[in-house]
């Protein structure tokens, strides 16, 4: 069985974050994702690891309660351990000047949600290759 970096995503909406498990088990790679509700909890989540391969990949909902994703990604950009992780920000919406905020902070993409299980199931796939290093989302995304 091949072993998968793993992947911390932080979304606190749990219907979001129920879909996304259901995605992940169906496209057999569930076992290396850990779910957070939110960046404060995503950032704990990283300091408890220590010694432990930190995540290849982090994917942020842009809207969450304490600390956004635009203010996690700051965070983890700023932080010598974590910034040379690749991050995502995963939003309902597009808003331009968010994206571009996020960009210009370090994010990789601006990926928005997907409308049907299909597309959110090729999404997960492109998370997984991406943590693999063997998918670059367009900056457009």
């Amino acid at each position: 069985m091949q072993t998968y970096p793993q992947i911390l995503i932080a979304d606190d909406d749990p219907e979001d974050v129920f879909i996304m498990e259901m995605m992940c088990k169906e496209l057999a790679f569930s076992e290396h994702i850990h779910f957070v509700p939110d960046g404060v909890v995503a950032l704990e989540y990283l300091d408890a690891l220590l010694e432990k391969p930190l995540p290849a990949l982090i994917i942020l909902d842009l809207n969450m309660p304490r600390l956004t994703g635009t203010q996690t990604l700051e965070l983890l950009k700023q932080h010598t351990r974590y910034h040379n992780i690749r991050v995502i920000i995963y939003s309902t919406f597009l808003n331009e000047i968010q994206k571009q905020q996020c960009i210009n902070l370090g994010a990789e993409a601006f990926v928005i949600k997907p409308d049907t299980y299909e597309e959110g199931l090729e999404i997960m796939q492109q998370f997984r290759d991406c943590s693999l290093g063997n998918y670059s989302f367009p900056i457009a995304s």
